[in-house]
């Protein structure tokens, strides 16, 4: 999760380039927006599937610790043939009914006996000291903890798709550059020939300029691939088809433009950041432990009351009826009530020790938090540093590929005239490619930095709302 953080946010754009139509100016029709990004992933990633069931189980679990606080009602009705042999002398049955009666003989008898029991016990722990409302509120701290790990998540993923989001025009940008290079090569080409043709230039000019052309189509097929690759993987996280999937070249503009001044006029929410509520709850949640343990350890008072009937077929002069079907008659009756009070004296010890361990976890947690909110501030001012950085980055680039384009222009003139070589045109023509494509990563470089500073001051949504990407 931090890791994702970390690492910041994909994110490219190109500007207007010199000497064609700039790919950033062009109206997209049929494109596919961001949000929309967001919404497919949203529904078609497995991650946030599994993340809403985990809330759903804290949900349950939640109502479920509620009930805690009903009485037991156990039932129970018996019908038995056996011998009573009984010697005197007392025992602890650990059964359902309290007590067993029964005669003690001189000597040994094992005739048969036929008997019956019917039982009804209400136990209620009435009195826990607090441990009814420790529980419920560990299970409500549980249930907060599975919403904001489904709200960091969800974090997660704004990030992931606003990347694959920009890498998809990025990557068509980079197409419309590659294939403007073509185009150019091809009429340079042209050109070249009708010199060489001519006598004007030498021969080897013509093959140079074929080379280049050739390395400049394998380059398109390279973005090419790229581009279509890019598609298929989010085919795969959205559940939408490639054809689907069109870049939407206008967002460059808003995010460069709009985005710098929103990232000025929009106050950072880290307070209330996803991975600080993550951590609060986590902390909160070892609390809540710790209290649930604590309040473990206090005594506890139950309400007992029972009622069971007894039949047996040994009438009370101890003599065995031959008739067994006698003993399925039920002719006794016991109640009891009562109220009990249990301690364990040994349960200052085991507090002392087991207690220990959560307040252990509830430091760590702790630590834990205040850790993040150290990391989060520092990413906060490194991004507004990252900003300011491709700003001026972009501005200076900018000249970069005017002086380029300008260079290009002169030595393409100069070739044309007989007043350079082909090597010198090729040292241009490279200069400039090299310019179209440092403009590209400096677009980049801007329009990531304005998502990530969303991002980590947690404004991602209202930018994409206000930008309408």
């Amino acid at each position: 999760m931090n890791a994702f953080k970390r690492k910041g946010v994909l994110l490219i754009v190109i500007g207007s380039l010199v000497l064609f139509k700039p790919a950033g100016a062009q109206t997209t029709t049929g494109s596919i927006s961001l949000q929309d990004l967001l919404n497919n992933m949203q529904s078609n990633y497995e991650l946030l599937k599994y993340q809403g069931s985990l809330v759903k189980a804290s949900q349950a679990q939640k109502k479920a610790t509620s009930f805690d606080r009903l009485p037991h009602l156990n039932t129970m009705l018996q019908a038995t043939v056996n011998s009573v042999n009984n010697q005197e002398g007392a025992y602890q049955s650990y059964g359902v009914i309290p007590s067993v009666v029964s005669g003690v003989r001189n000597q040994s008898n094992l005739g048969a006996v036929a008997g019956d029991a019917a039982f009804a016990g209400l136990n209620w722990e009435a009195v826990n000291f607090g441990e009814y409302k420790a529980n419920e509120n560990l299970a409500k701290s549980n249930l907060l903890v599975q919403m904001n790990t489904l709200a960091s998540t969800q974090y997660d993923v704004n990030g992931f798709a606003a990347a694959y989001y920009i890498e998809l025009i990025r990557q068509y940008q980079l197409q419309n550059v590659q294939q403007d290079n073509v185009s150019r090569l091809q009429q340079l080409k042209t050109i070249i020939n009708a010199l060489v043709n001519s006598g004007v230039r030498p021969g080897v000019d013509s093959s140079v300029a074929a080379a280049e052309l050739s390395k400049s189509i394998i380059g398109l097929y390279q973005v090419q691939k790229n581009l279509a690759q890019t598609k298929v993987q989010l085919s795969t996280l959205t559940g939408l088809s490639t054809g689907q999937l069109s870049a939407d070249t206008t967002a460059i503009n808003r995010v460069n433009t709009d985005g710098v001044n929103f990232v000025f006029n929009t106050t950072a929410d880290t307070v209330h950041h996803p991975y600080i509520n993550l951590f609060t709850s986590i902390y909160d949640r070892s609390k809540a432990r710790l209290q649930l343990e604590n309040k473990s350890y206090y005594p506890k008072v139950f309400v007992d009351a029972d009622a069971w009937v007894r039949g047996s077929s040994v009438n009370g002069s101890d003599e065995y009826n031959t008739d067994l079907l006698q003993g399925y008659q039920p002719n006794r009756f016991n109640y009891l009530v009562g109220l009990t009070l249990t301690y364990d004296i040994f349960n200052i010890a085991h507090k002392r020790l087991n207690s220990s361990i959560y307040k252990y976890e509830m430091d760590a947690a702790y630590h834990q938090l205040e850790n993040e909110k150290i990391n989060l501030n520092s990413d906060v001012q490194q991004a507004l540093l990252e900003k300011d950085f491709e700003f001026n980055r972009l501005i200076e680039t900018r000249h970069q590929l005017d002086e380029a384009a300008t260079a290009y222009k002169e030595q393409l003139s100069l070739y044309t005239n007989g007043l350079s070589s082909i090597i010198e045109l090729n040292t241009a023509l490279d200069y400039y490619i090299q310019a179209q494509k440092d403009y590209v990563e400096a677009n980049v470089g801007l329009m990531r930095s304005v998502i990530n500073y969303s991002l980590v001051t947690n404004t991602f949504a209202a930018l994409v709302q206000t930008l309408k990407l």
